[in-house]
Parts: C-alpha cells; sequence; structure tokens
C-alpha cells in the first residue's frame, strides 16, 4: 500500500511537527497548571485528504492529538477543557470541514469544537472570546502569502499564554516578491511590512534576506522571544516553505527543536525513498545498495557537525565579548535560536570546547561526573581559549 504522503513529501513534514509538537506542548501545558488548551487552525480545509476519516488533515491531526492528551490527563485524575476553533473561507470545504469535526463536539467531556465559515482575518474577535485566558497554539496554513495580514490578526498573535506555527510558503514569496507590478509587491505588506523592498537586508542573498525580513515583522507582530523558520524542501533542491514558530518561552524553543530535528530528519529519509521509487520507475531497475540495506544519510544529520563547529565559534566570540563568566541558561537559548540545534547538541558544544581545552569545564568540578553542563554550571574561557590562535 503507497504511503498517503507519497508526492507529498512536504506535507509529511508539516503534519510530523505539528503531530508532535502539539503533542508536548498539550502535556507540558495541561501538566503546568492551566486548566484549558485552546488550539485555532486559521486555514482549516480539507485540502488533498488521500483517507477517508480525514487523518491527513491538520484539523484531525489536532483533534486526535489533545482528545489522547485530555484522556490521559483524566486517567491521572486531572479534569482539563480543551477547545478547538477551525476557520475556512471556501464554502464547499468548510461543509466538508463542519461535519468532521462537529462529531467531536462533546461538551459533557469538556471538549469543545468551533467552526467559522469566512476569512480568517474575519474570525478574529470571536477566536479571542472562544480563547479567553486560556493557553492557545495558533496554527496558520495558508494556501498564498494573504489572508492573515499581521496587523489584522495581532490580537492572536499576541496572546498571552499562547504560540504560533505558521507555514511561511516562501517558494511563492520568493517567485512573486521579483515581480516589478506595483499591486503584486503592495500585497506582501501585510506580512514583510510598509517599503519592504528598501528593508531587504543588501549584504544577504535576496532568498535569505526575504526570510530575515519575514522573522522580523513575525517576531514583532506577535511579541516573541524566540522565532525559529524550519526549511522544508520539496524533491527538488529548494526550499518549498518554511515553518515559523514564535515562542516567548525557552522551554518551548527546547522543545520545538527536539521536533524540528525529528521531523527533517523523517523529511529526509521520505525523499530519499521518493526519490528511489521515482528512479526505479524510470530505469526498471532497482537500487541495490537499498537493497543490501545500505541508506543515505538525511541532509539533517550530515549538516549536523558542521552546525556544531558554527557553534563553538559562535561561543568563543560571544564569550571574548563578555570576557566574563556566563552561566548555561544565558548561553543555551540564543544559542539554539541562532543555529539548528537541540538542547545536547547545546551542551556537547560546550563539552568539546571543554575537551580542547577552550573553556573551563566547570560541570565536572567537585567530584561531579557530568560530561555536559546544567543551567547553573559558568561557561567561562581557559587561558588558552583567551589566547588569539586563529579560532574566533
Amino acid at each position: 500500500m503507497q504511503d498517503i504522503y507519497f508526492g507529498r513529501e512536504q506535507t509529511a513534514a508539516k503534519h510530523f511537527i505539528l503531530r508532535k509538537y502539539l503533542q508536548s506542548l498539550a502535556f507540558k501545558v495541561l501538566l503546568g497548571g492551566y486548566p484549558t488548551l485552546t488550539y485555532v487552525d486559521g486555514f482549516s480545509g480539507p485540502w488533498e485528504t488521500r483517507t477517508t476519516d480525514y487523518s491527513d488533515t491538520s484539523f484531525m491531526i489536532a483533534i486526535q492529538m489533545l482528545k489522547d492528551a485530555q484522556l490521559q490527563m483524566k486517567r491521572q485524575g486531572k479534569s482539563k477543557t480543551i477547545q478547538c476553533f477551525f476557520v475556512e473561507a471556501d464554502r464547499a470545504a468548510f461543509a466538508e470541514l463542519d461535519r468532521a469535526v462537529k462529531a467531536h463536539h462533546d461538551p459533557s467531556n469538556n471538549f469543545h469544537v468551533h467552526s467559522f465559515c469566512g476569512r480568517f482575518e474575519d474570525a478574529v474577535d470571536l477566536i479571542m472570546k472562544v480563547v479567553g485566558p486560556s493557553f492557545a497554539l495558533t496554527f496558520i496554513d495558508p494556501t498564498g502569502w494573504t489572508g492573515y495580514e499581521f496587523g489584522k490578526v495581532k490580537p492572536i498573535m499576541q496572546h498571552r499564554p499562547g504560540e504560533v506555527l505558521l507555514n511561511f510558503m516562501f517558494d511563492h514569496v520568493n517567485r512573486f516578491t521579483a515581480w516589478d507590478d506595483a499591486k503584486i509587491i503592495a500585497s506582501f505588506d501585510g506580512i514583510l511590512g510598509a517599503n519592504w523592498k528598501e528593508r531587504l537586508d543588501a549584504r544577504l542573498a535576496r532568498e535569505v534576506a526575504i526570510q530575515a525580513l519575514f522573522s522580523e515583522e513575525f517576531r514583532k507582530s506577535g511579541g516573541f522571544q524566540h522565532v525559529l523558520l524550519t526549511p522544508i524542501e520539496k524533491l527538488a533542491e529548494r526550499t518549498f516553505f518554511c515553518i515559523a514558530y514564535g515562542t516567548r518561552n525557552s522551554k518551548g524553543l527546547e522543545t520545538y527543536r527536539e521536533v524540528e530535528f525529528a521531523a527533517l530528519k523523517d523529511h529526509g529519509l521520505r525523499r530519499i525513498e521518493a526519490r528511489q521509487s521515482i528512479e526505479t520507475e524510470r530505469t526498471g531497475q532497482t537500487d541495490i545498495f537499498k537493497l543490501a540495506g545500505f541508506k543515505d544519510v538525511p541532509a539533517v544529520e550530515r549538516q549536523l557537525p558542521g552546525i556544531r563547529a558554527d557553534a563553538q565559534q559562535w561561543l568563543l566570540s560571544k564569550l571574548r565579548a563578555y570576557d566574563i563568566a556566563l552561566p548555561f541558561s544565558q548561553i543555551w537559548p540564543e544559542m539554539m535560536e541562532t543555529f539548528m540545534l537541540r538542547m545536547k547538541d547545546a551542551k556537547q558544544v560546550c563539552a568539546d570546547l571543554a575537551t580542547d581545552d577552550l573553556i573551563r569545564a566547570s560541570w565536572r568540578e567537585g567530584g561531579s561526573r557530568r560530561r555536559t553542563p546544567s543551567d547553573d554550571d559558568p561557561i567561562e574561557l581557559t587561558p588558552k581559549g583567551k589566547g588569539d590562535i586563529g579560532l574566533a
């Protein structure tokens, strides 16, 4: 049986992130003292579903994850409320959506499902009434770059406590921002800001500059402490879209980086399998290396050593600039926002520098057998690390 995501590998990666992050977030929020968790889906669909139960749609993935989390809370004797708010502008799609999600509306068990037929931007006031003081995760997954102007959806973006996942359709934006049509240029103002062309960083490649400007506007619109962009590629070696993640909590950053790495690893394997299947169909020959059990390494794993090396240089430069010891708790959030690293990678960066006698292994002092630092451990340069040895 063919994988339901075959030919839609980028959609699989998006749903992987949504599923795993929502699962992790739900337990942390509900165990952390919040009585209610609200999930908002601004562009619900369904689109291109290949299942009769909609299990390959964002709205059903969310319902399944949240119902499971609520059930597990109930088994622990904790009564928690879940709210879902789904928005879809297309009337035919909405009718299909409404039938599917309303079957899960169960107020007697504190599971509430709301739906709205119309534009996401027009649903803001109603969404905010439903959200109330609850913790909210908002998922914005448009098919283009309009319908979620930051100025119009700002109340949702800025809701506290809350976080936002947004599918930034980079490939579309990258292609159309190159046009000189004044109307098209103006259509990007809602997500890139006024006079965005003049504000692009000329020192960066155009694609990178667009992503940087979008990140800046996304951060400002939500007042986020941390913003990450996860690039998702199609089979062609180009970024198709980016998942933008905004949070005001370093622990959210830590959790997301774990999910992101797992998603990109899974995505890399799917792309490898898809290429092999296409090649086999084209040539009629099966890959002998695949038959022998050899597998290509996903890009994210190949890139990790280089990313760690870059993070080492960044940390040395930072410590030299401050010229004082910094607690690891002050270092890892900035490192993990700057580089695509998990917590264990950030810790290993410090451990490797200590092995090279460039920073002090404070976490091993006093007879400790710990191999990597914890939040309270001071990170500071050794005399060798302070010297000019061509590493900065």
